[in-house]
C-alpha cells in the first residue's frame, strides 16, 4: 500500500470521524455551559468570582477562608481553591509571562491536585459535593496531559510520566486514564502492573455493547499511539504485539483515523509521514483552555469582595 491508497483509506472513515468530533464539541461547550460553578455550594462569593473567571481571587479568598477553623473542613472551600489554581495553570499556558510576574504560579497544577484529593476527602463521610462534582476534578485531569504528552513525546521520560499520572488518579480516574497507567507501566518495564491493569479495563470495556463517549477518551487513543510506537521501537521490533494492540484499538473506536493510521504503522514500519491530529484531544483541551484578553490593565479589587 502506498501513500496514495493509505490517504484513500483514511478518507473512507474520516466523516464518520469529523460528525463524532464535531457532536464531542457540542458536548464539550455543553458541559462547561452547564457546570460553570460548584453543585450544591453555598459560597456565594466564590461562585461569583469562579463564574465572572477571577480565579485568581477565587484562590485567594478560598485560602484565607481554608485557614479559619469554620471552613477548615468545608469541601466546597478546597474544591473551589483547586479548580481555581487550575485555571491559574491554565493561564500560565496560555501566557507564559504570568510565570516571571508570580513565580509561585509555577507550583499552581500541583496545588490543584492537592486541594482537590483535601476536598474528596473532607467529603467522604457526607458525600454532598462528590460525584455530583466529578466535572471539575475531571477537567483537572484533563489539564494535566499536558505534562504527560510532554514526559512522553518530548522528553522520553516514561517513569515521571507515570508517576504523574498516579497523583491524577488521586484526584480522577476512569477507565481511559488507568489504561494510560497501564501503557506507562509498560513503557517503563513494568509487565506485571502493565498486564494487570491492560486485561482488567479490556475485560471490562469488553462487557459494554456500546461504549458512552467520554471527554477522556482522547486519553485512551493517545495511550494506544505511545504504545504502538514504543513496541515498534524496540531493538527487535515487536510487530505482532503492536499489531494485536492495535486491533483492541479498532474494536473500541473503529472510525479513529489515529489508530487506522498505527495499523499502516505496524504493516509499513519504514512510514514515513505525519500522523493524523488527535481531533478528540485538541477538542478536549481547548475545552478546558482559558482565554486571557489582550489587555494590561489590572483590575482593582475592593477590600470588601475577600469578607464573608
Amino acid at each position: 500500500m502506498n501513500f496514495g491508497m493509505f490517504a484513500d483509506f483514511i478518507k473512507f472513515e474520516v466523516l464518520n470521524e469529523m460528525r463524532k468530533v464535531a457532536l464531542a464539541i457540542i458536548l464539550f461547550i455543553t458541559i462547561i455551559t452547564a457546570n460553570a460553578q460548584v453543585k450544591n455550594g453555598v459560597h456565594k462569593k466564590l461562585a461569583d468570582f469562579y463564574i465572572s473567571e477571577r480565579w485568581e481571587d477565587c484562590s485567594f479568598k478560598s485560602e484565607r477562608m481554608s485557614y479559619q477553623a469554620k471552613y477548615e473542613k468545608d469541601p466546597e472551600v478546597f474544591l473551589y481553591m483547586a479548580a481555581s489554581y487550575n485555571k491559574i495553570f491554565l493561564m500560565c499556558l496560555e501566557d507564559s509571562l504570568l510565570l516571571y510576574k508570580y513565580p509561585e504560579y509555577l507550583n499552581s497544577y500541583s496545588y490543584a491536585l492537592k486541594y482537590s484529593v483535601m476536598a474528596k476527602k473532607k467529603d467522604k463521610r457526607t458525600k454532598i459535593f462528590f460525584p455530583d462534582n466529578d466535572f471539575m476534578l475531571e477537567e483537572i485531569a484533563i489539564s494535566g496531559f499536558h505534562y504527560i504528552n510532554n514526559y512522553v513525546r518530548v522528553k522520553k521520560n516514561y517513569v515521571k510520566a507515570n508517576s504523574f499520572i498516579r497523583k491524577i488518579m488521586k484526584t480522577y480516574t476512569d477507565d481511559n486514564i488507568y489504561f494510560l497507567h497501564g501503557v506507562l507501566s509498560a513503557m517503563t518495564t513494568d509487565s506485571v502492573t502493565s498486564m494487570a491493569i491492560i486485561n482488567e479495563v479490556f475485560t471490562r470495556m469488553d462487557s459494554v455493547e456500546d461504549r458512552i463517549f467520554a471527554n477522556t477518551d482522547f486519553m485512551m487513543i493517545e495511550a494506544f499511539d505511545y504504545y504502538v510506537h514504543y513496541l515498534l521501537e524496540q531493538e527487535r521490533p515487536l510487530i505482532d504485539s503492536a499489531q494485536k494492540v492495535i486491533t483492541k484499538g479498532l474494536q473500541y473506536f473503529p472510525d479513529n483515523e489515529n489508530i487506522l493510521y498505527l495499523k499502516y504503522l505496524a504493516d509499513n514500519p519504514e512510514l514515513d509521514i505525519e500522523p493524523p491530529e488527535n481531533k478528540l484531544m485538541t477538542a478536549a483541551l481547548k475545552r478546558v483552555a482559558v482565554f486571557i484578553p489582550n489587555n494590561n490593565d489590572e483590575i482593582e479589587i475592593e477590600e470588601d469582595d475577600y469578607d464573608e
